[in-house]
């Protein structure tokens, strides 16, 4: 039997209530994931996480699941989908999507994107009945920790806004949605930004590893990108790495790969769905 699915707009819930609607519906998923306020706050700024269209999933007046909608020009993506566990297989997460569609198109958006890890057979199913279509692999790495080294090679802190150009520049035409340069405007602490001249960096150190968000090279020559990726490893010996799975899988693999780098079992699959 269907549920009968009512919406609440994100803009009128705190914070702390749709982090406790996306730990309950992500509750057994396939990656541990945990939600607070903070980091929320701050997926919502990088991500372009629209909260007006945004939705707080109700049956009954009670909650039973959560879709977060980011937006960036004619392009909308569905950021996340929990459902209660309660309530799955009852057609919460159909409807949803149907609904996330058809707002989409009443916007004039082109095309609605999401990723799904590829193993989710289940949700890959719900969006593939909708008309989603697989478009590339996402992946992610791990490097080893690196001895200590005698010099940095002048690599620096600067603020993250002073390598934006740098990423543009150098950064593909068609990124996947969390590695865009985009979602680097606004980057505050944790995020910290690393270069030299011709080469920079965006990490967070925050947690047991540290976290490779961006990585450009003013011009892939002379070995430049080879050795500011020996000298960032560098800057935090003894310290595992890791980049989340969000890489397009065609995108930097024979470079990371030549300094150590090594993909990881898990990867997403980005899909979408073109609206015209």
């Amino acid at each position: 039997m269907t549920a009968e699915l009512s919406f609440l707009s994100l803009a009128h819930v705190p914070l702390a209530e749709s982090c406790a609607a996306l730990t309950a519906g992500y509750e057994g998923y396939i990656v541990p994931v945990a939600f607070d306020p903070v980091s929320l706050a701050r997926r919502i700024q990088a991500e372009h996480i629209d909260l007006v269209t945004s939705q707080l999933l109700r049956v009954d007046d009670q909650t039973a699941g959560i879709m977060l909608i980011a937006r960036r020009g004619r392009t909308s993506r569905l950021a996340a989908l929990g459902i209660a566990k309660p309530l799955r297989g009852a057609g919460i997460g159909a409807q949803a999507v149907a609904a996330a569609i058809a707002e989409a198109r009443l916007r004039g958006d082109e095309r609605l994107v999401l990723e799904v890890i590829d193993s989710n057979s289940k949700a890959t199913s719900t969006y593939t009945r909708a008309g989603f279509v697989p478009r590339r692999t996402l992946v992610g790495y791990t490097h080893d920790p690196v001895p200590p080294a005698s010099s940095e090679n002048g690599v620096m802190p600067c603020p993250a806004g002073d390598v934006l150009p740098l990423l543009l520049g150098a950064w593909p035409d068609d990124p996947s949605w969390q590695t865009s340069p985009l979602c680097f405007a606004g980057a505050t602490k944790p995020i910290e930004a690393l270069r030299t001249g011709d080469a920079a960096a965006l990490i967070d150190a925050s947690g047991p590893a540290v976290r490779l968000l961006a990585f450009a090279v003013r011009s892939p020559r002379q070995g430049i990108g080879r050795r500011f990726m020996q000298s960032l490893l560098a800057r935090f010996a003894d310290r595992p790495w890791t980049i989340p799975a969000t890489l397009p899988a065609t995108q930097a693999n024979g470079f990371l790969t030549a300094t150590g780098w090594k993909q990881t079992a898990l990867s997403q699959l980005e899909m979408e769905l073109l609206l015209g």
